[in-house]
C-alpha cells in the first residue's frame, strides 16, 4: 500500500458517517473470527484498522488479549485509539500491512477492507501468513471483483474507460491461494451520484492506488446521469475469508 492511498484515507474526516457497507463488513467479518478457536488472551494483529470498526466489535467478543491495531494512516490510528480508549492490553503502530515490520507469532490476524488496495496480495497474504504461530488464523474482509459494477458500467458508457479505483480480487484467486472464502452482496444506496461520489470521498476510497488525470467534468456529468438513470445504487461484492499457519 502505498503513501498516495494513506494520504487519501488519512484526509477522510467523515469516515465513519459515510462507511455504511465498510461498518457491515466488520460486524460479518467479527461473526466469522468469533466462531473460531482462538486460544484464551490471544495475540492479535488488526492490519488496516481505520477508525476502529472492527477493532471495537473484536474486542467486545473476544475481550482481553494482546491486541496490536495498526495502520498506513496516522490520522485513522488516531480515531481508532479514542475509539477503543486505554486499555492496557491494546497497542497501537504506524504500518504498512503490505509489508508489515512487526514481530511474529500471531494467534489472530485480521484485516476489514484494506486488502483490496494492495498491490501484490498474494505477497502480502504470504508475509502476513509467515507471521501466525503454528494453529493461528488469517481472517479477512476484502471489495471483491464485480464491485461497483454500477458506476463502472456508467464510467464505461461515458468515457470509454474504466473508473480509476482500480481492480478487486476474485474469490477463486483467494481460493487459489489457500483461503476459504464466503462472498455476499451488499448494496448501497443514494440520492443521486453526487451523494455516491461524496460518500467515496468521505471514506477515502475516491482515488485510485496509482495517480492518474481526472476525467474532463463533461464525461463526469454524463457518468453520473447513467448511474442516476439506472437507481443510483452500488454493490459491493465483499469477499470473506480465512486462512489456517
Amino acid at each position: 500500500m502505498n503513501a498516495h492511498v494513506a494520504h487519501a484515507f488519512g484526509q477522510a474526516r467523515d469516515y465513519d458517517a459515510a462507511a455504511r457497507v465498510q461498518a457491515h463488513a466488520a460486524r460479518r467479518l467479527a461473526e466469522r473470527i468469533g466462531a473460531l478457536p482462538l486460544p484464551r488472551r490471544p495475540r492479535v494483529l488488526e492490519i488496516g484498522c481505520g477508525t476502529g470498526l472492527l477493532s471495537e466489535a473484536l474486542i467486545r467478543r473476544i475481550g482481553l488479549g494482546d491486541w496490536l491495531l495498526t495502520d498506513i494512516a496516522p490520522a485513522m490510528l488516531d480515531r481508532c485509539a479514542e475509539r477503543i480508549g486505554p486499555r492496557l492490553d491494546v497497542g497501537f503502530a504506524l504500518v504498512d500491512g503490505e509489508r508489515p515490520e512487526v514481530e511474529g507469532d500471531f494467534d489472530l490476524i485480521c484485516s476489514s477492507f484494506a486488502f483490496q488496495w494492495f498491490a501484490d496480495l498474494p505477497g502480502a497474504i504470504g508475509r502476513l501468513k509467515a507471521l501466525l504461530r503454528p494453529g493461528g488464523r488469517l481472517a479477512f474482509a476484502t471489495m471483491a471483483a464485480g464491485s461497483l459494477a454500477e458506476w463502472d458500467a456508467a464510467h464505461r458508457a461515458a468515457t470509454g474507460e474504466a473508473p480509476a479505483m482500480g481492480d478487486y480480487p476474485a474469490p477463486e484467486a483467494l481460493t487459489a491461494l489457500g483461503a476459504t472464502v464466503e462472498s455476499e452482496y451488499f448494496v448501497d444506496r443514494h440520492a443521486d451520484a453526487r451523494a455516491f461520489l461524496a460518500g467515496l470521498r468521505a471514506i477515502g476510497a475516491h482515488r485510485p492506488r496509482v495517480p492518474r488525470p481526472p476525467v474532463p467534468a463533461p464525461a463526469l456529468r454524463r457518468a453520473m446521469a447513467a448511474f442516476e438513470a439506472e437507481g443510483a445504487g452500488a454493490t459491493y461484492h465483499i469477499a470473506y475469508g480465512t486462512l489456517n499457519a
